[in-house]
């Protein structure tokens, strides 16, 4: 005779039950979707000799050593949640006064942002200029490097002129603190070296020459750095009279 089992079906409805109950947790308790910013910090001190130590926390470095490392006119990528981002930087391990460091800011950023901060000046009279990036897009069938300059040489305006691949006219009367817009470079297999000599507008004196290989030496291995890529030119230095001067033109990526 058929008899009806409360027992089997009451288990069969908890076991429904928890199940549900355990999606409805899950659904609630999963991670909200994050959308970091992305932070480059360049240090582009005239002296062309300091270098900088980043700190990204609210309190006081526990251990000095660890810091992000920045030599002169090179640059740190950093990803980060914080949509108001504190930024402390020490200049040459100087922290002996730890409430005193060389520069202490926050950087209003974006979700999915890109964002370059510019740290320049003198040792003495710090600087800062943040930029939003609009990043030029890389297409596979334009065999590119895209190549901007940024003028920090103290208070001169400046020429960049393309000797290697193509010779020309990069900028002209780049004023102090201008950044110009993305220029390409041809990039392939042909091209060698990348070379471009900076000039002062004023008296068209020569102050640096950038120099970066394509093809390395002895071999057909192309440098990955500039195909496709988009780079900064990054002009420091300072500027005491006519054949008085301190230049130096060097290269950052963007990726």
């Amino acid at each position: 005779m058929f008899q009806f089992s409360y027992k089997k079906y009451f288990k069969a409805g908890v076991l429904v039950g928890g199940m549900l109950m355990f999606g409805i947790s899950c659904k609630k308790d999963s991670p909200k979707e994050l959308f970091p910013a992305s932070l480059t910090i360049v240090n582009g001190i005239n002296d062309n000799s300091s270098f900088l130590t980043a700190y990204f926390g609210n309190s006081q470095p526990k251990f000095y050593i660890r810091l992000s490392y920045i030599s002169n006119g090179s640059s740190f990528d950093y990803a980060t949640e914080k949509m108001n981002q504190p930024l402390t930087l020490f200049k040459n391990n100087d922290t002996l006064q730890p409430n005193k460091p060389f520069l202490k800011t926050n950087l209003e950023l974006e979700a999915g942002g890109i964002f370059t901060h510019f740290v320049y000046g003198s040792p003495t009279q710090v600087k800062q200029k943040t930029i939003k990036e609009q990043l030029p897009s890389r297409s596979l069938n334009d065999s590119v490097a895209n190549l901007r300059i940024i003028n920090l040489f103290d208070n001169r305006p400046i020429d960049v002129v393309q000797l290697e691949p193509v010779p020309g006219t990069m900028v002209t009367n780049l004023a102090y603190e201008q950044l110009s817009d993305f220029i390409k470079v041809p990039v392939n297999a042909s091209v060698m070296n990348f070379r471009f000599e900076v000039r002062d507008h004023a008296t068209g004196a020569k102050l640096a020459t950038l120099s970066e290989v394509n093809i390395y030496p002895g071999s057909t291995t192309q440098n990955s750095q500039w195909l496709f890529k988009a780079r900064t030119m990054l002009v420091t230095g300072t500027w005491t009279a006519e054949g008085v001067f301190s230049a130096r033109a060097k290269s950052i990526g963007h990726f």
